[in-house]
């Protein structure tokens, strides 16, 4: 009997837990923020731990419909701030590169030839940056057949994942998302042509816990804290076959 009254009691203890962790969450301040797609697992990496020191704050990425309703936005898309309708500030956030990614290494770019590739669309900075590389290269027209374009850089992945084609142009931090991919090939680090800046826009009319979580973030790179590896296997091959082509 003591059982049940005890299983009773507990029951209603974690009942009323709940509501009062439900009514700490609705009360707490959205702070709303826009990033691209294939950034969006690693920034929410960054809102969690900023949450966990700020109980009355609440990020969530991507909610909204129209770019101009985020307090604030990371992106590599001059494009899409084009035609903001509200007066953000920025700043340069972060820079990433451009990694090729399958099943089997390759020593030097080129040797993509005779196989499929999945990139995002020419426009897309990622698309035209993964273009322009390819261009450059002597075999470009037997290539240039072999390529699928896809929506963006979170696609070109699932697609290698899925064993539709064979490599993809990603950025680096977008490997969070591979389950059967590793990176097969990455650029020589003197390369400027495979780098992607990512910019951060503030509200200038957003509260102050908005401004607090734009600091954060500022903070967080200008420490430079990177996150850890996926696992030994997305250890890059680096060569040499590009350098000084950028």
């Amino acid at each position: 009997m003591k059982k049940w009254i005890l299983l009773i009691l507990a029951i209603i203890l974690f009942g009323i837990f709940s509501i009062i962790r439900s009514c700490q969450r609705s009360s707490r301040e959205i702070v709303n923020v826009y990033t691209d797609k294939e950034i969006e697992y690693f920034i929410g990496k960054l809102a969690k731990k900023f949450e966990r020191n700020e109980s009355k704050i609440q990020v969530k990425i991507n909610n909204l419909k129209n770019i101009s309703d985020y307090d604030i936005i990371i992106t590599d898309e001059k494009e899409s701030v084009k035609n903001l309708k509200k007066e953000f500030k920025s700043k340069d956030l972060f820079k990433d590169e451009l990694v090729v990614i399958g099943r089997r290494r390759i020593e030097n770019i080129s040797q993509v030839a005779n196989s499929t590739i999945a990139m995002p669309n020419y426009k897309t900075n990622i698309g035209k940056k993964s273009l322009d590389i390819l261009a450059k290269l002597d075999n470009f027209s037997e290539i240039s057949k072999k390529i699928e374009y896809k929506d963006d850089a979170i696609s070109s992945l699932q697609s290698v994942d899925l064993y539709e084609v064979d490599y993809a142009f990603i950025p680096r931090k977008s490997l969070a998302y591979a389950k059967n991919s590793e990176i097969c090939y990455r650029f020589p680090a003197t390369m400027e042509g495979n780098k992607i800046l990512y910019r951060i826009y503030l509200d200038m009319n957003s509260s102050d816990n908005s401004k607090n979580f734009y600091n954060f973030l500022e903070e967080e790179f200008t420490e430079k804290i990177q996150e850890k590896p996926k696992s030994e296997k997305n250890k890059a091959i680096i060569t040499k076959d590009v350098e000084g082509k950028s």
